[in-house]
C-alpha cells in the first residue's frame, strides 16, 4: 500500500465519526458538532465551520459516492480521491483550505492568528477524537520554523502535504498522528 493510500485510509478513519465503514454527510458534519462540544461552545459558534464541511460534503465527497448508495466506502474515496486530487487538484484544495481555516480560527482561542501545542491538541482531539498523546510528535513536525505555534501557512502546507504527497519524510503527514 502506498504511503499516500495509508494516510487517506487515517482521513477516511477521523471522518468517520461513527466509524461504520462509511461516510455519510452526518458524519461530516458532525464534526463540528463534536467540536462545538469538545470547546464548550454553542452550536452556532460553529456554523462557520459546519458550513465548510457541508460544502466539501457537496462538492467533495458526496461525488465520491459511484454507485449512489448515499455513502462513500473506503475504496470509493481512496479511488475518487487520487483521482480529483490529479483532475480538479485546485478547487479540491481550495475546499480543504476553506474547512482548515475555518476550524484554525475556531481553535485559535488566544485570537493571536496561530494554534499554539495546546490549541492544536484541544482542536484535533475534540474534533477527530482522537488520543491527545497522538499531537504532541506531530505537533513538533508541523512547526516548521520552531517558534512553539502553528501558523495558517504551516497548518494549510502541512494539509496540502497530508493530501497529496508520497514522500513517506513529508513533514504533513504527521498531521492526524504518527502513519
Amino acid at each position: 500500500m502506498s504511503v499516500l493510500d495509508i494516510k487517506l485510509d487515517r482521513s477516511f478513519d477521523v471522518f468517520d465519526s461513527d466509524r461504520d465503514g462509511r461516510l455519510e454527510k452526518s458524519d461530516v458534519i458532525g464534526l463540528s458538532d463534536r467540536l462545538a462540544e469538545s470547546l464548550g461552545v454553542a452550536p452556532d459558534v460553529v456554523a462557520g465551520l459546519r458550513d465548510s464541511l457541508a460544502d466539501l460534503w457537496d462538492t467533495v465527497f458526496q461525488r465520491m459516492d459511484r454507485n449512489d448508495d448515499g455513502w462513500v466506502d473506503r475504496q470509493e474515496f481512496r479511488a475518487a480521491f487520487r483521482a480529483r486530487i490529479v483532475t480538479d487538484r485546485n478547487r479540491v484544495w481550495e475546499r480543504i483550505r476553506n474547512m482548515s481555516n475555518a476550524w484554525t480560527e475556531l481553535g485559535d482561542r488566544d485570537g493571536d492568528g496561530m494554534l499554539s501545542r495546546e490549541e492544536y491538541t484541544s482542536l484535533l482531539h475534540g474534533m477527530f477524537r482522537l488520543p491527545r498523546e497522538t499531537f504532541d510528535e506531530a505537533f513538533n513536525r508541523l512547526d516548521a520554523d520552531g517558534d512553539g505555534q502553528l501558523s495558517r501557512d504551516e497548518i494549510s502546507s502541512a494539509m496540502k502535504e497530508y493530501y497529496t504527497s508520497e514522500d513517506h519524510a513529508a513533514r504533513g503527514n504527521q498531521f492526524f498522528g504518527r502513519l
